[in-house]
């Protein structure tokens, strides 16, 4: 993982002995760098010593499982606003589409065929009835469930509805219900329960510990049957890919295992004309009725202003089936009303305005239209109590729509953090990636060589060189891994510290990494040498640098190869997953990888700074004789210089260049807002989306309320920022990082 790193010219070392103010420099140097590598061990290793713990059984992780999920989604439900004032009475019945299977297949038996009534209502907090989700879930003999209803009706809400009470009724030993949303599930890639192990480690990644058999903890889990797979959003994959999701669900689910799965009800019918999921009993949710609908807006607004209402409630009731009544038919449009019109000074009766003797919004989809644009503006013209408003709605419409962009163009529904930037083109991105790298480098070097008593001039070149040289590599290297190892920008899910060591499972990933950092670390400095060779060999005239290059490379090879193959594979022996509410935040998980990486770099710095002094005092002794004939001046001082810069300049410029957290640094926490396609502070601006209700979170990923805000906010033009907004955007302090409806 850590590539070309450029060294400097061996060529300095040749230098004449330096003046006697400059050896009194090198002295109090020498020093100084031992202590800051005795410092850095001291407290890299202090920071990950810890007590010792074992692997835990399965059992004992499923209740583990069981409890963070209730925390995460009960979070979830209080951040979404799920309880205020109301839930939003939602009513489902046995759908009357052609897409269930025979109730013989359902109830398990040829001589049972009678229909079961599977109608209900959630109510209250819908974890009591008897005629909730949860009972109505244990009617069906077969334990597999789909719900379907119209964009918008509160599919998610109820499935969240039934994790949330199962596990409020479950006992020891019961399945776990896991709420996962089927967009990054590509079936022809993976199977069911292959995908499945992979989502439950990225939430808890104790689960990627392989047992002795070989298999993953969360693989276990889920075939000793203990997950209970609630998968949501069929209908947010292409209609190909629903097809063989369902096809592969047919096949891969063996007799007996229970199922919940939500889908839009006419993407639901297209997909199934051909065969429907076996044993799956299929429920529909109803529009919301009338009167509910008005008693929860008018709580839902102070008594001074509930009038207003008064004319959209007219015209509900005399045209049930005009543009407004259909309009607010589901819980995601009823919700967007009540954030548009209740906590606003806007009038509702807008929805009913006229313009040249005709309606404004003559349809029902006009009426979503606007109220869907309507949402950005009303959520940020009000101030959170716990963290005043800091972005006018102008400036988060226009990077809530590159957000929203930028998970179309990927085609999906799972905003990452590590992932921002990369609609960009791969060239772009190599550049910026280049040119950043190149830029630390070369500040290190100045900053070494000003501490060595060098000329300005000589400091500046010195920088300048070294910078491009490490940057050109580095910049490859990126586009490289992005192309073949795209894994390699995954975030971490382990620290670094002293009891991370495991028996029995720490050799299959210490060998593949002693190998890879082997072969990486022989190849890495021929780049480097042998670019650096060329220039000197134009610039001097002197074609046998290129020869002094090659043997620096394939020195150096050596040297990187044993550092990174001894850093790279001891690091198995120090690893343990993080807890499940660090990999379900993501700033937790943005905050442990800074942290992993940033060690990582320095525990690299220090071993490879001390292999370049030791080199280079070899060097100095043995090579001269053999091609020069004349000895070689080489200090102390001048070895550990060359070896800070080299080691930990080429450790952090290898963290930016191929490591999550250094993507996400150069790309979103640079690049985007510098060019105003994000804001500085982006993890705030997503936490503050959270709050106010136009962001959701779904384990460590980031989500938008509901799909259609999301294409909605993707396909509406940007405004032009306004000479006002950029005025009051550039007085305005951005500190660094550190709802009652339903929507699907």
């Amino acid at each position: 993982m850590w590539l070309p790193i450029y060294f400097g010219p061996l060529s300095e070392w040749m230098e004449e002995r330096p003046p006697p103010f400059i050896a009194w420099m090198e002295q109090r140097t020498t020093l100084a760098v031992l202590l800051l590598m005795a410092a850095t061990a001291l407290v890299v290793l202090g920071s990950m010593a810890g007590q010792p713990n074992g692997p835990r059984p399965v059992a004992e992780l499923a209740e583990t499982l069981a409890t963070a999920v209730a925390e995460q989604w009960r979070r979830e439900e209080t951040a979404l606003q799920l309880q205020a004032p109301w839930p939003l009475p939602l009513r489902w019945e046995n759908t009357a589409r052609p897409v269930m299977d025979h109730w013989e297949a359902i109830n398990g038996a040829p001589d049972r065929g009678e229909p079961v009534d599977l109608s209900g209502r959630l109510h209250g907090d819908g974890r009591t009835d008897d005629d909730g989700i949860a009972a109505v879930f244990h009617r069906v003999a077969s334990q597999r469930l789909v719900i379907l209803g119209a964009p918008g009706a509160g599919k998610t809400v109820l499935a969240l509805n039934l994790v949330l009470h199962l596990l409020d009724h479950r006992q020891e030993g019961d399945r776990v219900p896991v709420l996962l949303s089927l967009g990054s599930w590509h079936p022809a890639r993976e199977t069911l329960y292959s995908w499945m192990a992979r989502r439950l480690a990225e939430d808890d990644p104790a689960l990627r510990t392989r047992s002795g058999s070989g298999a993953t903890l969360g693989r276990e889990l889920i075939a000793s049957g203990r997950v209970l797979p609630v998968l949501d959003g069929l209908d947010e994959m292409p209609p190909q890919v629903r097809l063989e999701a369902l096809a592969a669900l047919g096949r891969q689910l063996g007799r007996g295992e229970p199922l919940v799965l939500t889908c839009r009800a006419d993407e639901y019918q297209r997909t199934v004309e051909g065969a429907v999921l076996k044993a799956a009993a299929v429920v529909e949710l109803c529009p919301l009725d009338p009167a509910e609908l008005r008693a929860y807006l008018r709580v839902s607004t102070i008594p001074a202003r509930t009038a207003g209402w008064d004319p959209l409630f007219a015209e509900m009731e005399s045209a049930p089936g005009g543009p407004v009544a259909q309009a607010l038919s589901t819980p995601l449009m009823a919700w967007l009303a009540r954030t548009a019109y209740a906590d606003t000074a806007a009038d509702p009766a807008e929805l009913l305005a006229e313009q040249g003797g005709v309606r404004r919004f003559a349809d029902r989809t006009a009426v979503e239209e606007h109220l869907l644009r309507r949402l950005v503006p009303a959520v940020y013209s009000r101030d959170l109590p716990e963290d005043p408003r800091r972005w006018s709605g102008e400036e988060a419409h226009r990077w809530l729509s590159f957000l929203a962009r930028h998970l179309d163009e990927l085609r999906t529904q799972d905003l990452a953090w590590w992932q921002l930037g990369t609609t960009m083109s791969l060239a772009s991105r190599m550049v910026l990636v280049g040119t950043a790298t190149a830029l630390v480098y070369g500040l290190l070097s100045c900053l070494v060589n000003g501490v060595g008593g060098y000329g300005l001039l000589a400091i500046l070149v010195s920088g300048l060189v070294n910078g491009a040289v490490t940057g050109l590599p580095l910049g490859l290297a990126h586009g490289a891994a992005t192309r073949f190892t795209g894994g390699i920008f995954q975030p971490s899910r382990v620290r670094l510290s002293l009891r991370g060591r495991r028996t029995g499972r720490v050799r299959p990933r210490a060998l593949p990494r002693f190998m890879a950092g082997f072969g990486a670390g022989m190849t890495a400095p021929a780049t480097s040498h042998l670019f650096s060779g060329a220039v000197d060999a134009v610039a001097r005239q002197e074609p046998f640098w290129i020869l002094e290059r090659v043997l620096n490379a394939g020195f150096w090879g050596l040297v990187v190869g044993i550092a990174a193959a001894l850093v790279l594979g001891s690091t198995a022996w120090f690893e343990e997953p993080i807890d499940t509410e660090e990999a379900t935040s993501p700033t937790g998980l943005l905050r442990t990888n800074r942290a992993t990486v940033l060690r990582q770099a320095l525990v690299l710095g220090a071993v490879f700074g001390l292999l370049i002094l030791l080199g280079s005092w070899i060097m100095a002794g043995l090579l001269p004789q053999y091609l020069w004939g004349s000895p070689m001046v080489w200090t102390p001082a001048l070895g550990l210089r060359n070896g800070a810069l080299a080691g930990f300049g080429g450790a952090l410029g290898a963290a930016l260049a191929l490591t999550a957290w250094g993507r996400w640094v150069i790309l979103a926490r640079g690049w985007l807002p510098l060019t105003g396609r994000l804001p500085w502070a982006v993890s705030a601006f997503l936490k503050d989306a959270r709050q106010r209700g136009v962001l959701r979170r779904n384990g460590a990923f980031y989500q938008f309320r509901h799909a259609r805000l999301q294409h909605h906010l993707a396909r509406v033009p940007l405004p032009p920022p306004s000479p006002a907004s950029r005025a009051v955007a550039a007085g305005r302090n951005h500190p660094g990082e550190g709802g009652a409806a339903h929507g699907r």
